[in-house]
Order: C-alpha cells, then sequence, then structure tokens
C-alpha cells in the first residue's frame, strides 16, 4: 500500500505543477499581448499617398495601392485645364481592370468604354467610375490620394 500512496502523491504533485506551468503561461500570453504595439494602430488605414506624376507622359496611365484598391491615374490627351483623371481601377463588373488603349478606357471583362472623364460611352448602363478622395498639385506635378483638400 505504501507503493500505491506513493505513486499517488507523484501523480498529484505532477498535475499540480501542470496546472501552476499552465496558469503562468496563460497569463504570460495574456500580459504580453497587452503590451505589444499593433502596427495597424501606429499608422492609420485612411494615410494619404503622396505621388509625384513627374514621369508620366500623356496618354498614360500608372497605378497605386491605397486602401487595398487599385487607383489609376491617367493623364489625359485632350483636356488642358485638368489633365489627371484619378479613378478606382475596376470596371462595371466589379473584379476586371480597365487598361487605355489612348483613346477609351475599357473594361477587360465585359467590354465597356469609359471616355477619359470616366463616363461611360454608347449609352452603356453602366455608371460612372468613381474616384477616391484626392487632390491635384498641378504645379508641382503631384496627387495626394486619400484626401480631400
Amino acid at each position: 500500500m505504501l507503493i500505491m500512496e506513493d505513486k499517488r502523491r507523484i501523480y498529484r504533485v505532477i498535475l499540480q505543477l501542470m496546472t501552476y506551468i499552465s496558469v503562468a503561461v496563460l497569463l504570460w500570453v495574456m500580459f504580453s499581448s497587452a503590451f505589444v504595439a499593433n502596427e495597424e494602430k501606429q499608422r492609420p488605414i485612411n494615410s494619404p499617398i503622396n505621388m509625384s506624376l513627374q514621369q508620366l507622359e500623356k496618354g498614360e496611365v500608372t497605378h497605386v495601392l491605397w486602401q487595398g484598391k487599385r487607383i489609376a491615374i491617367l493623364y489625359r490627351n485632350d483636356v488642358l485645364e485638368n489633365p489627371y483623371f484619378v479613378f478606382y481601377d475596376l470596371g462595371d463588373s466589379g473584379n476586371c481592370p480597365l487598361y487605355f488603349n489612348g483613346k477609351v478606357l475599357k473594361d477587360a471583362c465585359t467590354g465597356t468604354q469609359y471616355s477619359q472623364n470616366g463616363i461611360p460611352v454608347n449609352q452603356s448602363r453602366a455608371g460612372d467610375l468613381d474616384s477616391p478622395p484626392h487632390y491635384l498639385l498641378l504645379e508641382q506635378k503631384k496627387v495626394i490620394i486619400g484626401s480631400w483638400k
């Protein structure tokens, strides 16, 4: 009987040690996670993008990623007052990018065509292209995406 009581005592001690270790690990994880800096908290989600348009030629489109969405900037051929058009690079399908053939923007999936102002041509049922919040600094050839002036 003495051997049996020794085994029980050993098992009880092992079980208590495992419990104490588990509680200590749990407290350590909870305590350490409370003081870890979250990268998303440090950088605002809506942080604006300052982009130079110096290298962009007339008739060219450049792209940038903002808030997980692809933004396109078109340097228009036929406009003198505001030569840049900033828009979300999605056509009426909502999935496919647009490409510029020199005259119109075209949805790669549906074939819907848009003018250089983002308005559908040929009386399409599609809506106008949406623009993200942005403003242009024409003198410096820069665009700020993510904020209205």
